[in-house]
């Protein structure tokens, strides 16, 4: 007679397809707060104008 379901008539669970929107989701998630890190470190405070000595002078060692 009639069958209440949340799903259509016809229409089956598609565990591959949940598997890979998950995936999707911890992918995204992932990548978002790799980009927060790698912003946050190039933006903190602390470093701004501050350069590395080593990579912006010579070493003072003999030249040929």
């Amino acid at each position: 007679m009639y069958e209440p379901s949340s799903r259509r008539r016809g229409q089956h669970r598609d565990p591959v397809g949940a598997f890979l929107g998950v995936l999707w989701a911890i992918g995204n998630a992932v990548v978002i707060a790799l980009l927060g890190v790698i912003v946050h470190n190039d933006f903190d405070t602390a470093r701004i104008g501050a350069h590395p000595t080593a990579n912006s002078a010579p070493d003072g060692g003999t030249y040929a």
